[in-house]
């Protein structure tokens, strides 16, 4: 995932748009300012773990959501090298302005506690005993899904007091404690000394604003019930927000999701956002070659070198095909994951796109529509449509491909694609 070699670039890859990712994560806080009077953003590690998406929420504030060790191994390790980079970029500072003796000590210490002050919020229904282990010792705030879990708990902390979240389902799934047990399971916590602090609740992928409504309103009849009966300190909204994709389509802004929010706010509890496809989806894209033409029953086909074993169809996504004109030097060698040195010029290239219409001979009356399918051999390889001209060897940027593709992209037939510095 990650190389200091220079490399030629392969068909298929991503390129990763840090400046997006940054722009997002900012209006997302700006938000939260506005309409949340206390809140906590925790990124969603299992929307997309790349390496250098987590180092730059972590530089920007953000929390985070794991749901696996994996996720906790690696966010553990990228807090811990921006704490040590941190430390010598103050150290270094220091020695200049007051050319300290590095033989003698100082007082610059690196925190090497894996939360460092920031809200690690543990989640999922699978938990183990050693993921357990290194979340209460590490005092995450954990949200409990099942009886079972909160047993191994209890055996964990042999009888210690111990803050704990409670996942709440809304409909009817494997996650969390149905309604109907809640106040029951709230009982038993008290009993073994876990203090419930937090209920989490998840909205769903992409809701519309309607049924944002309704999960808000549940919501607040929820803690209004229950809130004296247990001492809470947050209310764990999940994720779930649509990109800017669909709230495109659905004819609504971000902030219109962020207004419904502040019936909350009469609880003065912290609200916990796991906001994961609205910070990433659109900081990707994915450049793809057309290496057949051909037609089939009546239908033109262009088979690309990249299909559901990336996009895969689980990912809930919205994609943009676009045909990438003018672009001969894109498979210069290119320095992988170098912010520094990696080409401003791929971007800048995929934008002539838009002016090279003139140049263009093929008549826009030839223009066909095309169904992009993959290169596996499953009959529903299938990734969309594309109007216009194409021939073999074009290559075919599709965008917003952020959230869930890299991370569920699967080595079948072909390895996955290296991801690449843009702007």
């Amino acid at each position: 995932m990650s190389s200091n070699k220079t490399e030629n670039k392969k068909n298929p890859y991503f390129i990763f748009k840090p400046k997006v990712l940054e722009k997002n994560y900012k209006e997302f806080e700006k938000l939260s300012q506005k309409y949340l009077e206390k809140y906590v953003i925790s990124y969603s590690v299992k929307t997309n773990s790349f390496d250098n998406v987590i180092e730059i929420l972590d530089r920007l504030g953000s929390s985070f959501e794991v749901a696996s060790l994996n996720e906790i191994e690696l966010v553990n390790k990228i807090i811990k090298n921006n704490q040590i980079n941190l430390s010598n970029d103050r150290q270094g500072a220091l020695i200049n302005k007051n050319k300290i003796d590095l033989s003698k000590n100082h007082d610059i210490n690196i925190n090497n506690k894996l939360t460092d002050n920031r809200l690690i919020v543990f989640n999922g229904p699978c938990k183990t005993e050693d993921e357990l282990k290194i979340a209460i010792d590490n005092k995450f705030l954990i949200n409990a899904d099942s009886l079972s879990e909160i047993n191994k708990i209890i055996k964990i902390l042999e009888g210690k007091k111990f803050d704990i979240g409670l996942r709440v389902s809304l409909e009817e799934s494997k996650f969390g404690f149905q309604l109907e047990m809640l106040e029951e399971t709230i009982n038993y916590c008290k009993k073994n000394n876990l203090n419930v602090i937090c209920l989490s609740f998840h909205s769903g992928t992409k809701l519309n604003i309607n049924d944002y409504k309704k999960f808000i309103e549940n919501i607040d009849k929820i803690i209004s019930y229950f809130k004296n009966n247990v001492n809470l300190k947050y209310i764990d909204l999940g994720g779930g927000f649509p990109d800017s994709y669909q709230l495109k389509n659905l004819g609504v802004n971000l902030k219109d999701y962020f207004k419904l929010m502040d019936k909350l706010k009469k609880f003065n509890l912290t609200i916990i956002l796991e906001p994961g496809r609205v910070l990433v989806s659109d900081a990707f894209d994915l450049i793809t070659k057309v290496n057949v033409i051909k037609q089939n029953f009546g239908k033109n086909y262009a088979i690309l070198d990249a299909g559901i074993n990336i996009l895969s169809k689980i990912a809930l996504a919205n994609y943009k095909f676009s045909k990438i004109e003018n672009i001969d030097n894109i498979n210069k060698d290119i320095y992988v994951n170098d912010i520094v040195n990696q080409t401003r010029e791929i971007n800048s290239q995929l934008s002539m796109r838009s002016s090279s219409s003139k140049n263009l001979t093929t008549n826009v009356k030839d223009k066909k529509e095309y169904v992009l399918a993959g290169p596996l051999l499953f009959k529903n390889d299938i990734l969309g449509k594309f109007f216009g001209n194409l021939k073999e060897n074009d290559l075919i940027k599709i965008e917003n491909v952020g959230a869930y593709c890299y991370n569920l992209a699967w080595e079948i037939s072909y390895k996955k694609p290296k991801i690449f510095m843009g702007e």
